[in-house]
């Protein structure tokens, strides 16, 4: 698969605006911050320094929305210059801008996405929340009619610079993680690897360790796993099985004919309800077994040592499924 960029998601128009545009000092009250940045600005106070120290080195990206400017690129330089103004530095009264036009919502946020995950080192949490925001964005260019072939996960890891695998250990996170751990997950409380193995538990099962974990006791990837292997040992003993049990001739034709609807012997194989029961027909005459077999679901069982069953046997209640 050749290699992927983010042109390959523009309108023609949009490619143009990004070889040919216009940059303008744009009074700081018309910018205003883009709803569609997620991503968390936080302390800006070395940006501003250094801003203060050698000016603007990158121009901040924008298009013209209602009057005033969105910002596209450039959220943390902006802060950082809103600041400075708020402080009485009057040189960032206004800020260079690259100005864009004819981009649409869909081709803005993917810009504001890509131009956040080479800006700075993104959290963990950034990343998966990139990762769904890019897919969601892919499928509504899909629809939109741009034309890009390839599985949005092999397009999503290219972008982001991450493999396939680790794009769907972020869909698990993103699909499945229960809000309340993914809110740990944001703060930074949870790591990546224990946000995805989390993922990977019921929901039963997350609500009981994000209860732990508030309480204080540990969540790491080792506990998760070790939850995962309780709820498989858990299933597969819930889970309905299949046994293979004989009967003679006689027996077996009053079963097969639904007038025999129970079967009674010794409890060897731990039967429990809702268990699928394949009855082979033996020929005690001749000592083979005929290959016939009838299959039949157990819908009640009496275990023994009450009501007159001895220790160790069964009685089922049986009926016919094949």
């Amino acid at each position: 698969m050749s290699k992927f960029n983010l042109s390959q998601l523009m309108s023609k128009e949009s490619q143009k605006q990004s070889v040919a545009f216009k940059v303008d000092h744009i009074p700081i009250e018309k910018l205003f911050p883009s709803e569609m940045n997620k991503y968390v600005v936080k302390d800006v106070t070395e940006l501003k320094a250094s801003i203060e120290l050698h000016g603007l080195q990158q121009n901040l990206v924008v298009r013209e929305v209602d009057g005033g400017y969105e910002i596209i690129s450039g959220h943390r330089r902006f802060k950082a210059m809103q600041e400075l103004y708020e402080e009485g530095n009057e040189e960032f009264k206004r800020i260079p801008c690259k100005i864009q036009k004819s981009v649409d919502d869909i081709q803005a946020e993917l810009q504001l996405i890509m131009a956040n995950s080479t800006a700075r080192e993104l959290t963990d949490y950034e990343k998966t929340y990139q990762a769904a925001r890019l897919k969601e964005l892919l499928t509504e260019l899909k629809k939109s009619g741009v034309p890009f072939s390839g599985r949005k996960r092999d397009i999503i890891a290219q972008l982001m610079n991450v493999s396939p695998t680790q794009i769907a250990r972020m869909d698990s996170i993103n699909n499945k993680l229960i809000p309340e751990l993914k809110e740990e997950f944001s703060n930074e409380k949870i790591n990546f690897t224990t946000a995805y193995e989390t993922s990977r538990l019921p929901e039963e099962q997350q609500q009981e360790a994000v209860k732990e974990f508030k309480e204080g006791k540990p969540l790491t990837p080792a506990i998760a796993k070790e939850m995962q292997q309780e709820v498989v040992e858990l299933e597969q003993k819930e889970k309905p099985m299949t046994h293979e049990l004989d009967s003679y001739s006689q027996q077996f034709e009053a079963i097969k004919a639904g007038l025999k609807t129970y079967m009674y012997g010794f409890n060897n194989q731990s039967f429990r309800v809702g268990d699928k029961l394949k009855i082979n027909e033996f020929d005690f005459d001749n000592q083979v077994y005929t290959g016939s077999f009838v299959e039949v679901r157990v819908t009640y069982l009496q275990e023994g040592g009450d009501d007159g069953i001895p220790e160790d046997y069964v009685i089922m209640s049986i009926k016919k499924i094949r």
